[in-house]
């Protein structure tokens, strides 16, 4: 319910970055600015991962040096020849030598072995050879015995179907697979960086977004008001200090309700004081009967303002150190004796006793008035305290009509009564009790919840947090260390 008096400072309207950065780093300062960033830096990476892959897999100058590429040369050659008339293979010859000095190209003579040499069956760039040629072809060893050159060469002499013959020189190093490595470098060198850019882009936009998030929602709890972005594009800056304008604002308006409350409450008693004597006056029995009960009334109502503005006062609550250390399971059996000992069909249920710190005077309020609504609407009351997930939990449950959904937003809500047809006159209440419970718990950062029953009736549950201890049994152990 209340929103806390701390008021964060103003947000700064512009970004205070270091000099430095702002010379090396012009980084735009406006949303649209950032994304266009993030495109363009995507957009560079793309091109930069594709100008790596397209070097690595590049053709070298000289691309008949390698095994595979001259392989392939020769085979075309080679199928030119066997479509060229006898008297033009010569020409053909000649000017292959002269395209490609390194094959070494000239006439041949001599005749192919019937079997092909182991040396030149293993090879292979023979295997490209005839890969690319497509038909057989014979060949032959010109240098079976000759010394090891560098870098390693193969001289062959080959015959086609149609009879035309050549002698050319290979080179002999292993036939290199394609650069696969570099092309998988390549999409992982720009997958990870579009990733780390997306998600370094992605945790700079929304960072502020989800820290102005949060200082949203923490404003009307009882939490400290938690810091605005001071860092982050110029659109959330600027919503930042008008979120930072509003909530002063709306502190400074909740702060002149409450103190008009509570001092048109209290300056109420000296008046309903002075009437209350004059009424003792009154001659007629009714009269002054009906007189003193409409007096009880309107101390009640003001006794009712005092405390509900004295819990949103205190909404903020006091630290850990300041609230003493209670077992609420005691608390809440204490509020149920009272209740039994007046005649009240109250009972408790489930007792867990759980050590926490809060403030019991408070506590005992709250607690009161769920019982107080539960007995007075539905004639009985059953209490419980249990541990739940954040700490510990205090359910008051009835068999009455309970509250329908749509209305248990507003039964929240000071002045708000369940039963709309009510008047002063029914003394039944005045729609401040809830708000009141809601106004401890909060204060207490803590959680109440309504709901209506499966079976029929309401649940008012309380979550508080803090636990520090917890027993199974009836008998409270002393405190574990925090």
């Amino acid at each position: 319910m209340s929103t806390g008096t701390t008021i964060a400072a103003p947000v700064a309207s512009k970004t205070a970055r270091p000099a430095g950065l702002r010379r090396f780093w012009p980084r735009p300062k406006s949303v649209a600015g950032q994304i266009a960033l993030l495109g363009g830096a995507a957009i560079v990476a793309s091109h930069a991962a594709a100008a790596v892959a397209l070097f690595a897999m590049r053709e070298p100058w000289r691309a008949e040096t390698r095994p595979g590429v001259a392989a392939n040369r020769l085979a075309v050659i080679a199928r030119l020849l066997d479509e060229t008339a006898p008297e033009g293979r010569d020409a053909i010859i000649a000017a292959a030598g002269r395209s490609l000095p390194n094959l070494r190209l000239e006439a041949w003579q001599g005749t192919p072995p019937a079997i092909e040499s182991e040396r030149l069956r293993e090879r292979p760039i023979i295997g490209r050879l005839l890969d690319g040629y497509g038909r057989e072809l014979a060949l032959a060893d010109l240098a079976p015995d000759a010394s090891p050159e560098e870098p390693p060469v193969l001289h062959i002499g080959l015959r086609t179907p149609a009879g035309a013959q050549l002698q050319a020189t290979l080179p002999d190093d292993a036939l290199e697979p394609p650069k696969r490595g570099a092309i998988i470098f390549s999409f992982l060198f720009l997958a990870t960086t579009l990733t780390l850019l997306t998600v370094w882009a992605t945790r700079a936009l929304t960072a502020p977004l989800a820290q102005l998030a949060g200082a949203a929602e923490a404003f009307g709890t009882s939490r400290v008001p938690l810091p605005l972005p001071r860092r982050g594009p110029d659109e959330v800056l600027a919503l930042a200090a008008a979120l930072d304008r509003m909530r002063a604002r709306v502190n400074r308006l909740i702060d002149d309700r409450t103190q008009m409350l509570a001092a048109i409450s209290h300056d109420l008693r000296t008046p309903i004081t002075r009437l209350r004597l004059r009424a003792e006056f009154i001659e007629d029995d009714q009269a002054r009967e009906r007189t003193l009960r409409d007096l009880d009334q309107m101390n009640a109502l003001v006794e009712a303002a005092l405390a509900y503005a004295r819990d949103e006062r205190g909404a903020e609550g006091g630290s850990t150190a300041e609230k003493p250390l209670i077992d609420i399971a005691s608390l809440v059996q204490t509020v149920c004796d009272d209740y039994s000992d007046t005649g009240a069909n109250v009972s408790m249920e489930q007792a867990r006793h759980v050590l926490i710190r809060a403030h019991p005077e408070d506590l005992e309020r709250a607690v009161n008035n769920l019982v107080d609504n539960a007995v007075k609407y539905a004639g009985s009351a059953r209490l419980s305290v249990s541990k739940c997930t954040n700490g510990v939990a205090i359910e008051v449950a009835d068999d009455g009509p309970g509250i329908p959904e749509s209305e248990r937003h507003a039964m929240l809500q000071p002045f708000v009564r369940g039963d709309r047809a009510r008047n002063l006159n029914d003394a039944s209440g005045f729609g401040l009790g809830l708000s009141i419970v809601l106004a401890i718990v909060e204060a207490h950062d803590g959680r109440l919840t309504l709901e209506n029953r499966p079976a029929g009736g309401l649940s008012a549950r309380i979550e508080l947090p803090g636990t520090l201890a917890a027993t199974g049994g009836q008998n409270a152990r002393q405190p574990e260390a925090a």
